[in-house]
């Protein structure tokens, strides 16, 4: 005869686990199926738009030196006429 269980607060009974192990393996299929999941879950949309966020920051990087060394020129130049005078 068992020890009747007393109720705790802290402790849970854990569920039934099913061991379930298959008979037939084919080695071909398995391999297959883990190519494709690996193909599923590549990074290469992560990758593609990480490419993309770069290209548009060098391209706006690119433009913002090319006005800076315009707004530079023009300063100089102008800085040389008024001192002429």
């Amino acid at each position: 005869m068992k020890a009747p269980k007393l109720p705790s607060f802290f402790k849970t009974l854990r569920h039934r686990q099913f061991d379930f192990k298959k008979r037939y393996y084919d080695a071909q299929k398995e391999d297959l199926d883990n190519r494709v999941k690996s193909a599923e879950n590549s990074k290469t949309t992560l990758r593609f738009s990480k490419d993309w966020q770069q290209s548009k920051r060098s391209n706006d990087n690119s433009t913002s030196n090319k006005r800076i060394i315009l707004i530079v020129i023009i300063l100089v130049l102008l800085s040389f006429a008024l001192l002429k005078i």
